[in-house]
């Protein structure tokens, strides 16, 4: 095993670039290097073959991962990755919103539903034993049976907020509102806890190396075996939205003053800033060709390459505080405070839109067939095909601002204003 990563992860070569099947590292430009027949990013690759070792391991294997790659390389702009699902807000450091598992292509019923005892806004995520993690305005941060069962509960000192994130040894990470971070067993007993210098509102994400990437007080990168930072960039108010990773080595946030920046994974150094004009509350997603692409409080999507620079706009009609989602085909999928949910094609013109009765915050979720789950605050979550034919739409009864996770048997896990975590299929 250990070869075949040596193999894989061999220097790149300096010669013509291709979008195209490639044969070897010569025929890919920058840090880039001929995977499975296509030019790839290196980290990307990476990260792929951890969750493959992962994987192997769980089966009773053995290897051992080589060292990250040197985040100071110099920024490439052609990225064709194919992510991974991993337990964190949106399915992973890229924010793209897709799951591995197929939800519910009929409405379905309602499984069972968990009490909490204020609204949740988190979004849950799902373990890779099923196990759910959610948090809640209660300030309590709870682990959950695939049928509804408690199986711990944290209490915190404040509300939550954040989505949790699953590490690589399988601690659980989550941020609360008091300004803290905290890692959990999976038996739910506190690791560390780390105060940071405001509130920790947003999901924090995960590096391929490990590396834990959360927003408060700026952008901080955070040891995981002890809470301590690595590095850390800082902002001139707190931070609401969360990290995304790009294969080229970036870790991009967004302040509320409207300000986009990308730090370099390795040391913190600030590759690039952007000034949208405008306040954000919407998180980067990183679509397939490695565009950012991000919502603001003056109703626009927001479309960046690598480098920091404006490929495309979109105005839509109100505040856009979801985080865009990727569908598989390319379009940018996201709801805005205008009432609607907007499918947006890559070049960035709007390929369809379907009115709600309520403003749309709640980010999608993509399943593998192209279903997008989007809640509204008209009380309905709300299930699209890819060209945006609403399939049906789920009265829940009280505002969805969660977004859903999918299970690995295509139950829907949603937390709504009630105060409940409800399970549909």
């Amino acid at each position: 095993m250990l070869a075949s990563w040596s193999l894989a992860l061999a220097s790149c070569g300096t010669g013509p670039d291709t979008r195209g099947p490639c044969m070897s590292d010569v025929e890919c430009r920058g840090d880039r290097i001929c995977h499975d027949g296509r030019c790839r990013f290196e980290s990307e690759v990476r990260a792929e073959l951890e969750h493959t070792q992962a994987a192997y391991e769980t089966t009773g294997g053995a290897t051992e991962p080589d060292a990250g790659v040197d985040a100071a390389s110099p920024i490439a702009t052609d990225v064709v990755p194919v992510p991974v699902e991993t337990p964190a807000f949106m399915g992973g450091p890229r924010h793209t919103g897709r799951t591995s598992a197929a939800g519910p292509s009929a409405e379905p019923t309602q499984r069972w539903v968990y009490r909490t005892g204020a609204r949740v806004y988190a979004s849950p995520i799902v373990g890779a034993d099923g196990t759910i993690y959610v948090g809640s305005t209660d300030r309590t941060f709870v682990a959950l049976s695939p049928d509804g069962v408690l199986r711990f509960r944290y209490s915190g000192a404040d509300r939550f907020f954040a989505t949790a994130a699953i590490t690589q040894d399988g601690s659980i990470v989550v941020g609360n509102h008091d300004g803290s971070i905290v890692s959990l067993t999976s038996a739910g007993q506190v690791r560390w806890r780390r105060v940071l210098g405001a509130p920790v509102d947003a999901s924090a994400a995960i590096g391929a190396d490990g590396t834990i990437y959360v927003t408060a007080d700026g952008l901080h990168a955070i040891d995981p075996t002890n809470g301590q930072d690595r590095w850390r960039v800082a902002s001139a108010s707190p931070v609401r939205t969360s990290p995304a990773i790009h294969p080229a080595g970036l870790v991009v946030f967004a302040s509320p003053e409207g300000r986009v920046t990308a730090a370099r994974e390795g040391t913190g150094e600030v590759a690039w800033e952007y000034e949208l004009g405008g306040s954000t509350d919407s998180s980067p997603a990183i679509t397939d060709d490695g565009r950012i692409v991000i919502g603001d409080d003056l109703a626009h999507v927001t479309a960046l390459d690598a480098t920091g620079h404006q490929a495309w706009q979109v105005t839509v009609e109100g505040d856009v505080r979801a985080t865009p989602a990727i569908g598989i085909d390319g379009t940018i999928v996201v709801g805005s405070d205008d009432r609607r949910i907007f499918g947006i094609s890559p070049e960035g013109t709007i390929r369809w839109r379907v009115p709600t009765s309520g403003r749309v915050r709640s980010s999608a979720r993509i399943d593998p067939e192209g279903r997008a789950y989007v809640g509204s605050q008209d009380d309905f979550l709300y299930v699209l095909a890819a060209d945006g034919t609403l399939l049906y739409r789920h009265g829940l009864g009280r505002d969805v601002d969660s977004t859903c996770a999918i299970t690995r048997d295509g139950t829907l896990v949603v937390g709504i204003d009630d105060g409940g975590v409800y399970a549909l299929r």
